[in-house]
């Protein structure tokens, strides 16, 4: 991926010109990729993209480096509007990062004719900024999303309803944290992945914003692995009784999904 990367090809065209010698500034920046990887900078910070959903993304220290699991959260979340028959949806989400999740959705919908408002927010402004541009690259910086940092513990409920709350919190435990791979620790940011507390923070927040009457839709969550029974604790004590979960690749209960 590195050599594709400075020779500016695809694996095909590396194939057919394996023999190829490399320039100068090509060594050069092969060398420094190289010597970024074994510090463990993760290569997608490196070179600086990753593919979510099958869209390019840019990815730096200000957000995280999107995971499967994610896309699962999204294509969870398209398949629900499908499902819906709507023609218009309005979805709020919390801890918008690289905008990889909106950025799917819309996509997706478009090709179904879908009308789509998405109203994003992040506590970080340099996540933000990093949204606003891959908005940009996937040509969806004129529609419906609007992005705002805003810190989600300074939101009690909603000014107005939406079909669905999203969102992928921090929800690593600040104990779990401890224990991250070298690769996620040193680069990537710490606020997008935990609450430095028992990683249930986040939900005891969303849950109270869903809870109000004001809001009547539908909740998406990411959720961490061992939390699920912590969660449906949390859920009866703001009253959530119709709620499922969905397993991820390695069949663990990775998305959360509750109804009012």
């Amino acid at each position: 991926m590195f050599l594709c990367h400075v020779l500016k090809c695809d694996r095909v065209g590396l194939y057919i010109n394996f023999d190829k010698p490399l320039n100068r500034e090509e060594t050069e920046l092969l060398k420094n990729f190289t010597d970024r990887r074994i510090a463990h900078e993760p290569l997608q910070y490196i070179i600086g993209t990753t593919s979510f959903f099958g869209y390019d993304i840019r990815v730096n220290k200000d957000v995280l480096i999107p995971r499967p699991e994610t896309e699962l959260l999204a294509d969870i979340i398209i398949n629900d509007i499908k499902k819906s028959n709507k023609k218009k949806i309005s979805i709020f989400e919390i801890g918008t990062g690289s905008a990889c999740i909106p950025i799917a959705i819309a996509r997706s919908l478009q090709k179904e004719e879908i009308d789509l408002e998405i109203f994003s927010i992040d506590i970080s402004g340099d996540a933000i900024k990093t949204a606003t541009e891959n908005l940009e690259l996937n040509g969806l910086n004129q529609t419906g999303i609007r992005l705002a940092v805003k810190d989600v513990f300074q939101i009690d409920k909603l000014k107005k309803d939406f079909d669905y709350i999203i969102s992928n919190p921090p929800y690593i435990s600040e104990k779990e944290y401890r224990l991250l791979d070298k690769d996620v620790l040193l680069s990537e940011p710490k606020i997008a992945l935990t609450d430095s507390g028992d990683g249930l923070n986040f939900f005891r927040r969303i849950f109270r914003i869903a809870s109000d009457n004001g809001f009547t839709g539908r909740l998406f969550l990411e959720t961490g692995f061992g939390q699920k029974e912590d969660l449906e604790k949390l859920m009866k004590e703001y009253n959530f009784r119709d709620f499922m979960f969905y397993k991820d690749y390695n069949g663990i209960d990775r998305i959360l999904e509750v109804s009012k």
